[in-house]
């Protein structure tokens, strides 16, 4: 009689911790498809260029590169009320420095700079670029692999920026640009001109070295 009555129990604990099992698949199951649902609504709604430009605003602080090769390549750097435009184009190295309510032009190959005067336009110029860019028009959204890493992309419809090879002959409403991000870091941009591309690697930054922002020492006004 004892061992029916524990035989009966050992089916009653099987069926339970069956039970608690199978209860425990299931919240996991649901679980998982919550945060992948969660995810890809977060990803639909997401505007991260839009999210990237609100940061830039917050301290007005930021430098940014952008490099199509080593011969061809910008960084745009803002503190405040100063500015830092460094240029390669083709090698030729350029500098603009926003500061004091003017515009000073660095060029690199003769150690000179040139002064215009009450001339700010170029403080903000990149950070209006972007405002326009996330005002004008809702991205279409999708992934893409480069060089082997998945990313997210915004493409925009008739934008053109951030094209550094100013050589091909292209309508502008021919030409879309794609920020790519890992995350919320954006790290590519690509401008798709027809059946040919333009891929430029961005590195973003929310700080700025101050002495950047100063007049070599060795330049001579021209």
């Amino acid at each position: 009689m004892k061992e029916i009555v524990e035989e009966k129990m050992d089916k009653k604990q099987k069926i339970f911790i069956i039970s608690i099992c199978v209860i425990l698949a299931i919240i996991i199951v649901l679980l998982i498809v919550y945060a992948t649902t969660k995810t890809v609504e977060e990803n639909t709604n997401k505007n991260r260029l839009a999210d990237m430009h609100e940061k830039m605003g917050q301290n007005n602080t930021y430098s940014i590169t952008f490099q199509l090769d080593d011969n061809n390549k910008y960084t745009v750097s803002r503190k405040g009320d100063v500015a830092n435009i460094d240029t390669y184009s083709d090698g030729k190295h350029t500098t603009y420095i926003v500061k004091d309510g003017n515009t000073y032009l660095l060029v690199y190959n003769t150690k000179r700079y040139y002064t215009y005067q009450n001339n700010v336009t170029r403080l903000g110029e990149l950070s209006n670029q972007i405002n326009e860019i996330v005002q004008s028009q809702e991205p279409e959204k999708g992934q893409e692999e480069i060089d082997g890493d998945n990313y997210h992309y915004e493409e925009y419809k008739g934008v053109s920026d951030f094209l550094m090879n100013t050589n091909e002959n292209v309508s502008e409403e021919d030409i879309n640009t794609r920020f790519y991000f890992d995350g919320d870091k954006l790290e590519y941009i690509k401008t798709i001109m027809g059946d040919k591309s333009e891929l430029i690697r961005v590195n973003v930054s929310y700080d700025a070295d101050d002495n950047i922002f100063e007049i070599p020492s060795d330049f001579k006004e021209g």
